[in-house]
């Protein structure tokens, strides 16, 4: 995928996790897992996300890891530990840690082009 945030003139382009169907006897529900590559060119800002699985027996659900890299100097500036749908803690190159519970940040209305100045490959 390619998101643009053109406030900002930067261009990420991405993978996406997988995702899997689990407890389809019972209660579903879908679980990501995977790495995802993020990478925007004009700021030299690369991340790598991995969504980790539930093991089979223990474990947590919606896990992930991450770690953001500045690739011209080949500096670690942030990684990340935690629940993508829930609490996730970052912690920075100079020792500053942050925490951010997903569920209590706010939902930001997407913008997007009119149907018709959209491309072919394009969808809302």
């Amino acid at each position: 995928g390619v998101l643009y945030l053109m406030e900002h003139e930067e261009e990420y382009v991405f993978t996406l996790p997988s995702a899997y169907a689990r407890s389809i006897l019972t209660i579903p529900w879908v679980e990501l897992g995977g790495k995802v590559n993020i990478n925007c060119t004009r700021t030299g800002y690369s991340a790598t996300v991995t969504f980790h699985t539930k093991p089979f027996y223990g474990g947590k659900v919606h896990r992930v890891t991450a770690e953001v890299k500045h690739n011209p100097t080949n500096t670690i500036v942030c990684k990340a530990q935690g629940e993508w749908n829930g609490i996730l803690e970052f912690t920075y190159s100079n020792g500053e840690t942050k925490v951010i519970d997903t569920n209590k940040l706010p939902v930001i209305r997407k913008k997007i082009r009119p149907i018709a100045k959209q491309g072919p490959l394009e969808s809302r």
